[in-house]
Parts: C-alpha cells; structure tokens; sequence
C-alpha cells in the first residue's frame, strides 16, 4: 500500500544522497522503458526525484507523497502527457486512485531484440564528456540501461559505473590511449558478464524456468556430443536456479558469486 511505497523510496533516498538516487532512477526507468526517449526518461526522472525531495524531507505531511504519486499518474494520463509512451496507459487511465497508480507503475517495454548501445571511439567519448559531463553520464546510463534492460539491476548499475569513472579519468589523462586500454582490460569481466545476463535473463523471462532448462541442455548437449545425459542436466538445472534467483534479484553481487 501506499505508506510502504512511500517508505521504500524515502529510505533510498536517503541511503543512497540525491545524486546517486538519480542516477538509479534513470538506470530503472531506462531498463523498464527501454523504447523510450532520453527526453521522455528525463521528464519522469525530474518529476520523480522532486517528489522524493520535496516529501522524504524531515518534517514533510504525511499526505505529501500520496498527493504527488497521484498528481503524477494524473499528469500521466492527460492527453499531453511528456512521459513514455506505453500502449497500456489507456487501459490503466481507466482505473481510479492506488489502482490506477499500480497499474501504471507495472507498464513495462519488452526488451529490445538487440542492444541499440555502440560504444564510441575513445576521442568521441572525450570529446562529449568535456562538452557536458552531466548531459554526457545521463545519455550513457539512458542508452546503456534501455540496452541491456534485461540485465539484472545492480549488475547494470556497477557496469555503468566503471565505465564513467574510466571515461572521466581517462580524459583528463596525460596518457588516454594506455589510460583506456588499461582500463577496458579491468573493467572485461564486468561487460562481458552484463552481456552475458542480459541474453539469459531475456530468454529466461520469455521461456520459463522449464523450457530455459530444456533449451540450456540443449544447447549444452550441442557443444559437446560425447557427454552423458546425467551430467548435462544438473548443469542445466543450476543455471536455470542462478538466474532464477538473480534476474530479479536487487542483491549486489548476485551473478559475480554464481556464476
């Protein structure tokens, strides 16, 4: 209900300070409107964000997130609305009060079929970053999340992470070229291991735990011919239960421990 809402994200708010809750936000949003426009993600990221300012504040009215929650799906549901576009809202416009506010927080874009994010030449990404650093992270994250929305939350997030904090010391580097080379050579497990849980995760999600087994021994018993049925299948089995467990999972390190 509404109290528990409010007090999920006051508690991130404050764990995690404004700028960090931010850059979550437009990770999470960008991941569940993976179709969506910066502009669009920017307006939502705004109006979320202000709300959790203005009503996690010590000493703010009780009512004061359930008044905002309701001015927002209000906002989301007149004809003009700057959010994303999801061909759901309509049906969900429908309903009236926390009802409708559940209905349009469950909207969700299926996921990309391939990833749209190609990363730059290093001097591109220079180039960008000093033009704006702020507006160049935030159109990043945006890309980088709608890309890969399949993979799990704080995978993505300490992704992104590695790859801003290498970009912004990289190029103010007297060295960049042995800067980046050094640096995307760190950071090869934690992409590749991003690329890797956005694919299964994606395919867990459309197939079902059982049919992601049947399809993982399958292509298991492709790879190698000579091995017995027996020992395929417990391989199968536990990596349905790791992304079973980490796909959804908001725990750290999830995937690094299991896979």
């Amino acid at each position: 209900g509404r109290p528990y809402e409010r007090d999920k994200v006051c508690q991130e708010f404050k764990a995690l300070g404004k700028e960090d809750f931010r850059t979550l936000t437009i990770i999470a949003n960008s991941r569940k409107f993976s179709n969506a426009t910066f502009e669009e993600i920017g307006h939502l990221v705004r109006e979320i964000v202000s709300l959790a300012e203005t009503c996690c504040a010590d000493g703010a009215d009780p009512s004061c997130y359930d008044d905002g929650s309701s001015a927002l799906s209000a906002k989301s549901c007149s004809g003009r609305s700057p959010f994303p576009v999801h061909p759901g809202t309509a049906e969900c416009c429908t309903h009236e009060g926390l009802e409708r506010k559940l209905c349009l927080a469950a909207l969700h874009h299926p996921p990309q079929e391939l990833p749209k994010y190609l990363q730059p030449s290093d001097q591109e990404l220079c180039q960008a970053f000093r033009s704006d650093p702020k507006d160049f992270a935030d159109r990043f994250l945006h890309e980088y999340a709608s890309s890969y929305s399949q993979a799990p939350l704080p995978l993505l997030l300490g992704s992104a992470r590695t790859f801003l904090s290498m970009v912004s010391s990289c190029c103010i580097s007297p060295a960049p070229t042995a800067c980046f080379l050094r640096e995307k050579l760190e950071r090869k497990t934690l992409s590749l291991l991003t690329l890797v849980a956005n694919r299964a995760c994606s395919r867990f999600t459309a197939y079902g735990k059982d049919k992601f087994t049947f399809s993982y021994l399958t292509a298991l018993a492709q790879k190698t011919p000579a091995a017995a049925f027996e020992d395929l299948l417990p391989l199968a089995e536990g990596a349905a239960e790791v992304f079973a467990q980490c796909c959804d999972s908001v725990a750290e390190d999830c995937m690094q421990k299991r896979v």
